[in-house]
């Protein structure tokens, strides 16, 4: 069987690679002590790792929705409010209440553009 690990001798006798940098980690290990070497640590660590995830998951999930959420409220503020512009007897009153609707949410637009900058 052939062993195909990158070793790199140098002048002086010295090996590189990744049998140099797996016997620096062996010595890294054997110095922490016992109880650091134990295998519960690595299930430990994993535990925390895979928790934090989650919490980071549920966080940007719950986020997602409460933006949804008030866009689907401002969406249906405007349906009432345009609904109730054009219901305005008078064609001219009924145009202008659009016009000021319309800018308002223009206005509300660049400053939502301005706050997520």
């Amino acid at each position: 069987m052939s062993n195909n690990s990158t070793t790199f001798k140098w002048f002086n006798g010295e090996a590189s690679g990744f049998d140099a940098f797996q016997r620096e980690l062996q010595r890294l290990w054997q110095r922490l002590p016992v109880e650091a070497r134990s295998p519960g640590w690595p299930v430990i660590l994993a535990t925390l790792i895979i928790l934090g995830l989650l919490l980071t998951f549920h966080q940007v999930v719950r986020g997602a929705v409460q933006q949804s959420e008030l866009r689907h409220k401002a969406a249906a503020k405007h349906t009432e409010v345009t609904w109730r512009c054009k219901l305005l007897r008078d064609l001219s009153e009924s145009e202008s209440c659009l016009l000021q609707l319309n800018a308002a949410d223009h206005g509300d637009a660049i400053l939502q553009a301005r706050n997520t900058q």
